[in-house]
């Protein structure tokens, strides 16, 4: 397992509690996990962007269009999804 290291953040009380007890509702084993969780989903939510809107550039300069029913599009999206776990 990696080291940890520490890192001090001044926050107001009021975020400080709310952290606690959120901690606490997803029963977390402290806020410090807590806060590690967050930091990681949103460095994957900022990559998962990255890679949709690259997707989407793909698509723009491919020149081809094809009009696809909602579960044709539900279906290609879960097979995207899929692709990328």
């Amino acid at each position: 397992m990696p080291q940890g290291t520490t890192l001090n953040l001044s926050i107001p009380v009021k975020l400080k509690k709310q952290a606690q007890v959120q901690a606490t509702i997803h029963n977390f084993s402290s806020t410090s996990d807590y806060l590690q969780t967050l930091i990681r989903e949103d460095i994957k939510r900022t990559k998962d962007l990255k890679q949709f809107e690259l997707f989407i550039r793909q698509g723009l300069r491919s020149g081809k269009s094809e009009r696809l029913s909602a579960k044709d599009l539900d279906n290609w999206m879960t097979d995207v999804i899929d692709k990328a776990k």
